[in-house]
């Protein structure tokens, strides 16, 4: 003999369950954890050309995102997909050893969290050229292995900035424009 239990008693349950998951799932997605400061080793020596200026980071993804290179002003760039071998995008291995300071966004941009760290981080200030910024989404993460490798990327958006001595901090989650400023600003003083 079994006992069926009443269907606004089940539907309640179901109710419950799905409630926990949804609140579990979005403390998840905008917990804004950070990860202990941790060495970048410098670049080697790269030939030294141009990136393009004036390139945007594209609005939507595309099948094979490119890898991330320097944009003048405006907006972080996403541009060449060249790796120097070494771990690194050749523009990223570049602002590396010119010793700027390098904003690298992970983000996704289906994701409202990341599109909103996507803009400020696009307002940062370079100032004068000693602030390099660039994006890329996650699928190119091994691109990155000579920073990701100390610092732990896990989710998006994920903004990792890289002091001028090549120490890096990875900061998690939602981030408005004054924090990720002043994260700059603080990497730029050491």
């Amino acid at each position: 003999m079994t006992a069926s239990l009443p269907r606004p008693v089940l539907l309640a349950i179901i109710g419950t369950v799905l409630f926990a998951g949804m609140f579990m799932f979005t403390r998840s997605r905008s917990g804004g954890s950070d990860t202990a400061s941790t060495p970048a080793t410098p670049a080697q020596q790269t030939p030294a050309t141009p990136a393009p200026a004036g390139q945007s980071a594209p609005s939507t993804s595309s099948a094979t995102p490119p890898a991330a290179t320097p944009n003048g002003k405006g907006a972080a760039a996403t541009a060449d997909s060249k790796t120097s071998g070494e771990g690194l995008p050749v523009a990223v291995g570049r602002a590396l050893d010119k010793k700027k300071v390098v904003v690298l966004l992970f983000w996704n941009s289906k994701a409202v969290d990341d599109r909103s760290v996507h803009e400020s981080v696009a307002r940062l200030s370079r100032h004068g050229g000693r602030v390099a910024v660039f994006d890329d989404t996650v699928r190119n993460l091994s691109h990155y292995t000579r920073i990701t490798g100390t610092a732990q990327v896990t989710q998006t958006p994920s903004l990792v900035i890289v002091d001028r001595r090549g120490a890096a901090q990875v900061k998690t989650g939602y981030l408005d424009f004054e924090t990720i400023d002043q994260f700059v600003d603080t990497a730029r003083r050491r």
